[in-house]
């Protein structure tokens, strides 16, 4: 069995040394009580069998390609150009490490710089970094620069509308802090950012108020407009973090142009495939203000001893990244081969591509809304209705029975067919999340739309 490292012989020996007759004896100090009990595993495969029963379990999965996905709520159904994946399997890009030695590193450090100066153009800003863990954590690092940069450790406001995992993140990271969270319900109870309340509560939270927290498109794909927000925030002295999907903007106006001084997320609609949950891609952009307060890793461009361009982590020293309280950040791990797949993503659709891609989701979400709301109070119809309100590619559509029961039946037709949000919210069983992404095809569309007829 090759996967395993050592012989009994070897194992034997090793416990000998240490002067203990099995390995559980070197847990034997630790009360009962914390201990795992013991497994009840069987015995281990030989290669050839342990082979043949993982492509056994395989087989279970429903290949993607029979499923027509209507699903996003954060991660995202997205063509990606075969030249991408092709690029990032060469050898001395997938097992790089951290490039802390630019001496060896040039190549690398390049497409890292690259790729934080896409980044920063799209989100609108003047800097961006290298790359987080995802959407959640990066929400969390943005809240940390400015509690750094202002100061304030009184209070947080969110958005109620940005998505519930990032949420409980936030929260989480925090209550650890000791730094108050308030998250503000959308407006009306529907579907769009909290801005009017939060807006009342960041004027009259006086010094305590280190930042707002919003979503740009929100959980709900609902778009706003920030500008007039941002300088209520600005007068309030806060400063004001968007949770924002970069795939958007290359239709929408960034936050960054909206006055939003930091904007972080998700960003595995640039070119990262769908993975089971990850690795994915978080980022965070900035003003120029904020760059030292600026987690991960930041490559910058310099000239080497004989004048040539060269790059180079920049702005921090490596050891800021284990000083504990003292560090600017607590990201560790670099998910830079992520980054440099969006990089070879944007590279590859250019401006004008990201843009017809942007149109191609706007155009198509509207067609299905549009089909869906003619279905809403059709006699036998799966839909109640369909809310209006500004959204990108996202959109929520209310169902007659609960959301769960329609989208079981959605499955059957080989259709995933959307997010029940009833899993976060018991109060919108009867709602679900629908994304279109410029995969789509108008077939897949129509018998989207046929299905809920009869459901």
């Amino acid at each position: 069995m090759t996967y395993i490292p050592h012989t009994e012989a070897e194992r034997s020996e090793m416990l000998k040394a240490v002067g203990v007759a099995r390995l559980e004896d070197l847990f034997a100090h630790l009360p009962e009580a914390v201990r795992s009990p013991a497994l009840d595993a069987p015995p281990g495969l030989g290669e050839m069998e342990l082979s043949a029963e993982l492509e056994r379990l395989a087989s279970k999965n429903r290949a993607s390609n029979e499923l027509a996905c209507f699903l996003g709520a954060g991660a995202y159904d997205h063509f990606i150009p075969p030249a991408v994946m092709e690029l990032i399997s060469r050898g001395e890009l997938y097992t790089a490490y951290t490039p802390y030695q630019p001496e060896i590193s040039q190549g690398v450090l390049q497409l890292i710089y690259e790729y934080q100066t896409m980044i920063a153009t799209l989100a609108g800003c003047d800097v961006a970094n290298a790359s987080l863990y995802d959407g959640a954590t990066a929400l969390v690092e943005g809240v940390q620069m400015a509690l750094r940069q202002t100061g304030r450790m009184g209070l947080v406001l969110a958005d109620g509308a940005i998505h519930p995992h990032y949420l409980a993140t936030l929260r989480t990271n925090l209550t650890a802090m000791g730094v108050k969270l308030e998250v503000v319900p959308p407006d009306g109870g529907g579907f769009e950012s909290a801005l009017g309340a939060l807006g009342e509560k960041a004027a009259a939270a006086g010094d305590a108020l280190a930042c707002v927290a919003v979503g740009y498109p929100n959980f709900y794909g609902a778009v706003a407009d920030l500008s007039k927000f941002a300088e209520l925030v600005h007068g309030a002295g806060a400063l004001l973090v968007a949770s924002s999907n970069p795939f958007a903007f290359g239709v929408l106006k960034p936050p960054g142009k909206l006055g939003a001084d930091i904007v972080c997320g998700e960003a595995q609609a640039l070119g990262v495939p769908l993975q089971y949950g990850g690795p994915y891609l978080g980022y965070v952009a900035s003003t120029a203000a904020l760059v030292r307060r600026m987690p991960g890793r930041l490559v910058g461009q310099t000239v080497d001893v004989q004048g040539r361009r060269a790059f180079t982590l920049t702005l921090q020293a490596r050891e800021q990244h284990i000083r504990r309280e003292k560090a600017t950040s607590n990201i560790c791990t670099n998910e830079a081969l992520c980054a440099m797949m969006a990089h070879f993503y944007m590279s590859c659709l250019g401006q004008r591509g990201l843009e017809r891609a942007g149109e191609l989701c706007l155009s198509k979400a509207d067609l299905l809304r549009r089909r869906l709301r003619g279905l809403a109070g059709t006699s036998g119809a799966a839909i109640k209705d369909v809310p209006e309100y500004a959204a990108f590619h996202e959109f929520v559509v209310e169902t007659r029975r609960p959301a769960r029961e329609v989208l079981a039946g959605l499955l059957k037709k080989k259709i995933l067919g959307g997010l029940d949000l009833g899993r976060y919210d018991p109060k919108r069983a009867h709602e679900m999340l629908v994304c279109v992404t410029e995969k789509r095809t108008a077939a897949e569309i129509e018998a989207y739309v046929e299905a809920l007829a009869v459901l």
